[in-house]
């Protein structure tokens, strides 16, 4: 394949992007592609669908370079008493299934794809025969110490991991009245953390706050001790300082992109954000 094409497949992308609820900045978007268009994987399992935007960028990317890649993606699409969801705004998990597999249709790939809808430890207990992962993604609750846990046994020596939300900053959301408080971003950056300092992952480069680590050694890891780690790490969430500015400003972004009339000002408001905290640029 010639560089026009996968400039062309490249282009797609950024064409795609601009007609779906795509929630990350384009950078991130990028670094998917490159990662699916260098390693090859057979198999990609995507934990956090949202609306397809990520997996989107890992099938084009892996189409760019004419890899035989299959992604499996799983999401709930739609929120639980212990799992909040974005997706809840444009219906229940019917419809947004309808939204997600009409996002892959409009870039071609949807024959590159399986969507399961349900929770990760579902689809645990319904994975093929013979399935090996070079390639997983988590981008759902925060729950990396579950899903390294589910699906560690299957991933390949030395495969990709890419994990989303990890810049340690506290969010907020107003919902109905109240004030929602959100630590995601805040235990992946603690987990992944501790799970490099101790030998699990291997830090290969940040983009805004998305991590592309290589699994070390999965074949040995010592999962008892992994979610020794893990338990240090939500025990640290008790007495968790943070700052106001960051609380006050996802909790204003939840109120403009919560109000249909308010919602065409979010989208500004999110990249004026970025700029101006350095979040736009790759680390």
């Amino acid at each position: 394949m010639d560089q026009n094409e996968y400039t062309d497949y490249r282009a797609l992308l950024h064409a795609t992007l601009a007609d779906v609820d795509a929630l990350m900045s384009q950078t991130v978007y990028d670094a998917l592609f490159d990662a699916a268009a260098e390693h090859g994987p057979q198999q990609v399992l995507e934990i956090g669908t949202a609306h397809g935007a990520g997996t989107i960028a890992l099938a084009l990317g892996a189409a760019s370079r004419g890899h035989a890649t299959r992604i499996t993606t799983v999401d709930t699409l739609q929120a639980l008493p212990d799992i909040p969801s974005s997706r809840a705004r444009f219906g229940g998990p019917a419809e947004n299934k309808e939204i997600v597999e009409g996002n892959f249709c409009k870039a071609g790939v949807e024959g590159r794809i399986v969507l399961h809808v349900g929770r990760s430890d579902d689809f645990a207990t319904v994975i093929p025969e013979g399935f090996v992962l070079e390639m997983l993604v988590l981008d759902a609750d925060g729950r990396i110490d579950r899903d390294l846990a589910l699906f560690g046994p299957y991933l390949a020596a030395g495969a990709a991991i890419i994990v989303d939300d990890i810049d340690g900053k506290v969010g907020a959301a107003l919902q109905g009245g109240r004030l929602a408080i959100d630590l995601k971003h805040v235990i992946s950056q603690k987990l992944t953390t501790r799970l490099v300092d101790e030998g699990y992952l291997r830090l290969e480069k940040r983009t805004v706050d998305t991590s592309f680590f290589r699994a070390q050694d999965p074949a040995g890891w010592d999962y008892g001790r992994m979610n020794e780690i893990a338990i240090a790490c939500y025990r640290e969430l008790v007495f968790l300082n943070t700052t106001i500015s960051s609380v006050l400003t996802s909790s204003i972004a939840s109120l403009l992109s919560s109000k249909p009339l308010l919602r065409p000002l979010y989208g500004g408001a999110r990249s004026v954000y970025r700029r101006l905290s350095g979040c736009g640029r790759p680390g």
